[in-house]
């Protein structure tokens, strides 16, 4: 099965989710494609910084800092320090896979690339931009996506946020099919997942997405061997999450809430 792989940077789970596919079978991973648009998490720093203050941006900018002098000293030393790669172009770099940066995964010169390629899944995680229909239609298996919440429930924009700030104590990881809609395609996988008491709101992304990765890498395998449990995606019963305000964040920081 030939995948691609479109999503947006992350330099703490996505590259293992990633690692994790390249060691299924019967698989050839074509590309790892970086969706670098105005919707990007990365992109959003003075955003989080009115949201959360200075000093709980700085513990996260330390974390993303610190990834990145791991990634330059492993590539230095040839990969002898036997360390997860934490970013996309590392993980891509270290296993010989293609890499991009685009801003629109919609735009016809990125289409014809597609068409070439002739992929059979292309697999979102949580890639920040909307799926028009020419792409969807291009691979075999269409267009499946990770989506850190229980469908129907908290579809939309940051859910780990949104789940802790509701003071929810159960979230969860859906792997669904993609559609023109916002995480409104038909369920394939989900799980479940419990909320700590001490969850900041890094913690619960990473638990989400290392539970996601596991998720996906089991719907891979059941779309390989025509075993997959197609569930209804009741998006009108769900509830669906837009950007928080800067006021929503602050409101949460007061009341006990952490970014990290």
């Amino acid at each position: 099965m030939k995948i691609i792989i479109i999503t947006q940077e992350d330099s703490f789970v996505v590259p293992k989710n990633i690692e994790k596919i390249l060691r299924l079978e019967n698989v050839e991973l074509l590309k790892v494609i970086d969706i670098d648009s105005d919707y990007s998490l990365v992109n959003k720093k003075s955003y989080f910084i009115k949201g959360f203050g200075l000093l709980q941006t700085i513990k996260m900018g330390l974390q993303v800092v610190s990834a990145k002098v791991l990634n330059t000293v492993d590539t230095l030393t040839s990969h002898k320090l036997a360390i997860s790669p934490k970013s996309l172009k590392a993980v891509s770099d270290r296993y010989n896979i293609k890499f991009e940066r685009i801003k629109n995964p919609n735009a016809a010169a990125f289409l014809e690339e597609m068409k070439t390629l002739q992929p059979d899944l292309i697999v979102s995680y949580s890639a920040p931009v909307v799926f028009k229909e020419a792409l969807l239609k291009i691979p075999k298996h269409g267009c499946i996506n990770l989506h850190c919440s229980f469908l129907p429930y908290y579809a939309g924009v940051m859910p780990s946020f949104w789940t802790l700030y509701k003071k929810e104590k159960t979230t969860g990881a859906t792997v669904h099919y993609m559609d023109t809609k916002i995480d409104n395609g038909a369920i394939l996988n989900q799980k479940e997942i419990e909320i700590s008491e001490n969850e900041t709101m890094f913690s619960l992304i990473v638990k989400s997405k290392e539970i996601g990765g596991n998720l996906m890498c089991e719907t891979i395998r059941q779309i390989q061997n025509s075993t997959l449990n197609i569930q209804e995606n009741y998006a009108e019963k769900g509830s669906y999450f837009t950007w928080p305000t800067v006021e929503q964040f602050q409101d949460f920081t007061k009341n006990g809430g952490r970014l990290i």
